[in-house]
């Protein structure tokens, strides 16, 4: 038995996760359905964050929203759910007595919605001001317009909020089957982390979990992109502030040269003595924030640099990060910076996995798009083997004309000033 974590799996193909954390005084339980936007057709884009909403909206017990957040208020807990491009979480979080009343509510939540017509019609108003917040907002909506132009025509590369005329359009039935197509006992997992009695909680689950079933859940459809140029997307926004990303496509979850990604991405772009942050952001002044980052998926991945720039200098900015990328390149990195980038990436994770919530991330993320789950302990061994040659090795593989994509969002009525920089 692993002491960090158990796992069981029910008849109908239901994943229980366990996270004791002894230290903790709390509980958080997260139902983690596998399945958010890439799931869905171009004509229901939006739908899986759209039914997030739904489902807080009345069950059979809590018949209004009102009841629901009443029945979470009164102990003091935390409501929430969020989608991805491949899941939706919906979770509680509150005192560890309480446990018997966080399932019964999160399993109305999930059984029982009433999607009466009158709330569908009016949560379409806030969806849509919610995209339109979004879009407004050129920090967050940069990262939609990366995606799109990095996997055009794809569902991965679809915006997970979706478009007003979709959720205009959408009836009650095309939730219904949508849920019932993915919201299925064997594409979920139900996650737990903090102070609990095991026994007490596995008999609560079955009880209200056993009986769940349905069929057996279809797949995704793949991302395939044949891309043989750097692709540009410059939407002429009035800003104070320009906001891009520029990368390139990446690994999937279980790629094995993931861990030289992690160092890779926390050299360039990890903290305040990071490359970039230095060159950027330090000796030239040209952006408040920069930073680099990867983004797994089940088939694909990328690797980015997003930064928040002045306007007049955005440019200059994109030739800068070219540069440093092409550095690691064609020069490598320093053993004393492969070494802090390590303890970097393992600080973060330890300070992350003192709280019950980042606990429970590590594990469900891992059993939910891992062929093995990993402790924290097992990716540092793996992170500790990784070389300078590997990474340098790695950002070549990657660092590539072909995939390179850059999004930016500010006052620039001409892309050319972007498009004569983009080389590596």
């Amino acid at each position: 038995m692993n002491p960090h974590y158990t796992k069981k799996i029910f008849p109908n193909g239901l994943t229980l996760l366990t996270v004791p954390v002894e230290t903790a005084q709390s509980i958080i339980i997260s139902i983690f359905v596998k399945a958010g936007s890439r799931y869905e057709t171009i004509e229901q884009n939006g739908i899986s964050h759209f039914l997030e909403h739904l489902h807080f909206k009345g069950t059979k017990k809590f018949p209004t929203a009102k009841k629901l957040s009443e029945v979470v208020d009164s102990i003091g807990g935390e409501f929430n759910a969020n989608t991805g491009k491949e899941h939706t979480q919906y979770f509680i979080r509150a005192a560890a007595e309480h446990l018997p009343l966080i399932v019964d509510v999160l399993t109305d939540l999930l059984q029982n919605p009433l999607f009466d017509e009158k709330e569908l019609e009016r949560e379409k108003g806030v969806i849509i001001e919610e995209i339109n917040m979004y879009k407004d907002n050129p920090q967050i909506h940069v990262e939609s317009l990366f995606e799109e132009t990095m996997w055009p025509g794809t569902a991965l590369g679809r915006d997970i909020a979706g478009k007003a005329e979709v959720i205009r359009s959408l009836k009650r039935q095309d939730v219904i089957d949508y849920r019932k197509k993915w919201y299925q006992p064997s594409n979920m997992i139900i996650a737990v982390a903090g102070k609990f009695e095991s026994k007490q909680l596995e008999d609560l689950i079955e009880q209200s979990w056993s009986k769940a079933s349905g069929p057996k859940v279809g797949k995704y459809s793949p991302c395939i992109v044949k891309s043989q140029k750097p692709k540009l997307a410059v939407q002429n926004k009035q800003t104070e502030q320009a906001h891009m990303m520029v990368g390139f496509t990446g690994f999937d979850y279980n790629h094995k040269q993931n861990s030289q990604m992690q160092l890779l991405s926390t050299v360039l772009g990890g903290g305040m003595s990071s490359r970039l942050f230095i060159q950027i952001r330090e000796r030239r002044g040209l952006a408040y924030y920069v930073g680099a980052s990867v983004s797994n998926y089940l088939d694909a991945g990328n690797f980015y640099v997003r930064a928040g720039l002045k306007v007049a200098s955005a440019p200059e900015a994109l030739e800068v990060i070219l540069a440093e990328l092409n550095k690691i390149v064609t020069q490598g990195i320093l053993a004393k910076e492969l070494a802090k980038a390590k303890e970097y990436v393992k600080g973060k994770t330890v300070l992350a996995m003192e709280d019950p919530h980042g606990k429970l991330d590590w594990y469900l993320t891992e059993t939910a798009f891992m062929k093995k789950i990993e402790s924290p302990q097992e990716a540092f061994a793996k992170l500790d083997r990784v070389t300078a040659d590997e990474i340098q090795n790695s950002a070549a593989n990657i660092f590539k004309k072909s995939t390179l994509t850059a999004a930016v969002i500010g006052p620039f009525p001409d892309k050319k000033i972007f498009e004569k920089r983009l080389k590596l």
